[in-house]
């Protein structure tokens, strides 16, 4: 009986994640885990209960996927990154193309649901020329917080499920929110670092799409002109409610390409700032200056889901 209470007792420190609802990563003494994936790897495939991995300041290089539910990824703020360098189609170590999977330095995969990332930078620094995801998600109710997504061409890739992006700052230049998963987009600002195209969306049929509420769409200074979105794949839909346009939003607005234009439903209702001229608005987008419809709405647009107020527990 002596023999097992100290067994207990040492081996106590050493308690499966599982069984510990919080868990920290960085090189500072004391941390559980050196980098994000083997906490992430620590948690039960099966996990029921809400778990957060806190990162320390720090820059963490490489490509995380996180494949467990009810999991929080909380960092310190710009000071915590999630980092890679790497582009799509590229040969990967097996000779295969990296797919946009295996390009982000984030991917949530479909058992990812129920996830918040909280005050992390998301970072893909391949740069200009290739598609190169700085994050990519496959997963249902997932709350990006007070985040810096930063990247060139598709920057975020979201497939598929229900997000809510919450006072983050994304950045791009070509297509570089897209996909076909309903996304609701608040307080943020959507930085264009060059000419292109904010959206790509590729919304199916009966679903919302992609909705920014109150966001800010801004430009460096002298930047050319980028479109708010051009459609991808069946009946996509983007929509932008009194958001601030800066100067660089191109006279159009929106770019008809590869699907035909009645199948679109692209709209902006209540835009201000420089940017929001409806003269040269196309005449098959929606620019109105009445509230957007009922529909439109975050509680709306997210259906049953409720996101979090803050990270849990």
């Amino acid at each position: 009986m002596v023999f097992l209470a100290l067994a207990v007792l040492l081996f106590a420190p050493f308690a499966r994640a599982e069984e510990k609802p919080f868990l920290t990563v960085g090189p500072a003494a004391g941390a559980d885990y050196r980098t994000v994936q083997e906490a992430i790897d620590a948690v039960p495939a099966d996990n029921a209960v809400p778990k957060v991995i806190q990162l320390q300041p720090g820059l963490y290089f490489g490509h995380t996927v996180l494949d467990k539910p009810f999991v929080t990824l909380r960092g310190s703020g710009p000071v915590s990154l999630l980092t890679y360098n790497l582009g799509q189609a590229i040969p990967g170590a097996d000779g295969q193309e990296i797919t946009w999977r295996g390009a982000a330095a984030l991917h949530l995969t479909p058992a990812a649901h129920d996830a918040v990332i909280e005050a992390l930078t998301l970072e893909n620094t391949f740069g200009k020329g290739m598609q190169a995801q700085a994050c990519s998600v496959e997963a249902d109710r997932v709350v990006f917080r007070r985040c810096r997504i930063l990247g060139w061409q598709d920057t975020i890739r979201l497939e598929t499920g229900r997000q809510l992006f919450d006072r983050c700052y994304i950045s791009g230049h070509v297509d570089f929110i897209y996909g076909g998963a309903t996304a609701f987009f608040e307080a943020c600002e959507i930085h264009c670092r060059d000419q292109g195209y904010i959206t790509a969306p590729a919304t199916p049929a009966g679903r919302t799409g992609l909705v920014f509420a109150d966001c800010r769409i801004t430009f460096p200074y002298g930047s050319p002109p980028t479109y708010l979105g051009r459609p991808w794949r069946e009946s996509p839909q983007a929509v932008f409610i009194r958001c601030e346009l800066g100067a660089g939003v191109k006279a159009e607005g929106w770019k008809d390409w590869r699907v035909e234009a009645p199948l679109v439903r692209f709209a902006e209702y209540q835009s201000r700032g420089p940017g929001a001229e409806k003269p040269a608005r196309v005449a098959w987008a929606t620019f109105a200056s009445e509230p957007a419809p009922a529909a439109f709405e975050r509680s709306a647009v997210l259906g049953d889901w409720t996101p979090p107020a803050v990270a849990q527990p």
